[in-house]
């Protein structure tokens, strides 16, 4: 046996090794999910009983959404908030340099006047130009027009407006299910460790007049990322959550202690994965300081947010997140693999280095090592063909479990049509949208030097 057939059966032998941990990953999760997701209903109906009206009114909360040329959807944004009858709420819109009607919308649609306010400048930020606001009893609504400086930058201008001891940062394109906010304080209100208590982010395009009018490839590319949000939300933050080991709160909707951000000196401006930064520096802070603390997740409270349906919007929208998961990794690099920083570290830290970070590299090598394996005649091409398939059957299967309880529990209201859909794309996943991925991940690696910090957008649904 020569020198390349011996480095070809260690790569063989290290990659079903990669292969069966993350199956385990899976299987494990799914396990944990299900538990969890059982009792969905009976936690929602709990979480209104213990915190009634009444109750909130003792805490006030902050909301600041980020905004740059959001006019087509940050109405509907503000909307959803008030929906929630949340007392004793302000709603902060931050609009950074926009160049279309954004602010216009949001001062006509709200009735709203400007008015003198000093601001404290507690984080450094871009230069507030004017602020509107109103008060709608125990609602008020502000809108800073402050000059581009990028998301990061306006989040800290809405953490200088905020004075509560509680904050939700929402995305403009995002809409927040009724009753969610009031979830999301009750994590606060059970446990004293709280210090960051994230939401499930879901869509509901396929169920709009737009998702009619797109062509089967982009319906395909649609139907694809609601299994993968799926996935993400359903199963994995789930299991990372018992470990207190979630190293992202996603930036869409999650609600934060204002104190802790401001001692951290709120978001770094030098990353466009801030939420993922922010997320890991939280980690490292409490870990550094020997604080018992927990970053929840819970799926009850939900919000639903836009999505790419072409193909091209995918794609940046994709790359612009690998890119900020790469330089938050640089950023606390010391985290992966340290036991010292918990489960965070050893576990999620490990897990996204490599299924996130190194994982499109892994699988080339996989490829080329299958090729020269059948070069070399060291293949049984029935017990290779026979592995794909398990694994591949076995991925759907999980895949499957996860749809179809998200559909018995009541959790997610899956017509059986688009459940079929579901499952033939989790079949169908590794010949387009899984090498897809490979592929946008490794523009992302060799290319992130090249990455300006700046808003991207996907097409909005409302501005087709």
């Amino acid at each position: 046996m020569n020198s390349v057939e011996v480095i070809v059966r260690i790569l063989f032998v290290l990659l079903a090794i990669y292969t069966i941990f993350f199956l385990v990953q899976w299987v494990v999760g799914l396990f944990v999910s299900m538990e969890h997701l059982r009792n969905y209903k009976e936690r929602c109906s709990t979480y209104d009983a213990i915190y009634p009206t009444e109750l909130a009114k003792k805490y006030p909360i902050s909301i600041i959404i980020p905004a740059h040329n959001e006019a087509s959807c940050i109405k509907d944004t503000i909307a959803s908030l008030l929906e929630n009858s949340y007392p004793n709420l302000h709603v902060i819109v931050v609009d950074d340099g926009s160049t279309d009607q954004t602010v216009q919308t949001v001062i006509e649609e709200f009735s709203l006047v400007e008015q003198e306010v000093s601001i404290q400048q507690e984080l450094h930020t871009q230069p507030v130009k004017k602020v509107y606001g109103i008060q709608i009893e125990d609602t008020s609504i502000t809108l800073v027009m402050k000059e581009n400086g990028g998301k990061a930058d306006a989040l800290n201008c809405g953490l200088n407006m905020c004075h509560t001891p509680y904050c939700v940062i929402v995305d403009a394109d995002t809409k927040v299910e009724e009753g969610a906010l009031h979830y999301m304080a009750t994590q606060f209100l059970l446990d004293s460790k709280v210090i960051v208590c994230a939401g499930l982010v879901s869509n509901q395009i396929y169920k709009t007049k737009k998702y009619k009018a797109l062509n089967i490839f982009q319906r395909q590319l649609v139907i694809f990322q609601k299994l993968e949000y799926y996935r993400t939300f359903y199963l994995q933050r789930i299991l990372f959550d018992r470990l207190n080991a979630n190293m992202i709160v996603s930036g869409a909707f999650a609600m934060f202690k204002t104190e802790m951000l401001k001692n951290i000196g709120g978001y770094h401006t030098s990353t466009i994965g801030e939420d993922m930064e922010m997320t890991m520096r939280l980690h490292a802070f409490c870990h550094s300081l020997k604080r018992n603390y927990r970053i929840a997740y819970i799926p009850e409270a939900r919000c639903y947010t836009q999505l790419p349906f072409t193909y091209r919007d995918y794609y940046n929208q994709r790359r612009r997140w690998h890119i900020g998961m790469i330089q938050s990794l640089k950023h606390h690099f010391y985290m992966l693999g340290n036991y010292h920083y918990g489960m965070a570290g050893f576990m999620s830290g490990i897990f996204i280095m490599w299924y996130e970070l190194i994982a499109p590299f892994v699988e080339i090598i996989g490829v080329v090592s299958l090729f020269l394996a059948w070069y070399l005649d060291l293949l049984n091409p029935s017990i290779t063909m026979n592995i794909i398939v398990f694994s591949l059957l076995l991925n759907a299967l999980n895949q499957y479990v996860l749809i179809h309880g998200l559909k018995k529990f009541g959790i997610e209201n899956l017509s059986i049509s688009l459940e079929i859909k579901l499952f033939l794309t989790s079949m169908l996943e590794w010949v387009f949208f899984h090498p897809f991925n490979v592929v946008i991940k490794l523009i992302a690696f060799f290319t992130q030097k090249r990455n300006k910090m700046n808003w991207k957008h996907i097409t909005r649904e409302m501005d087709a």
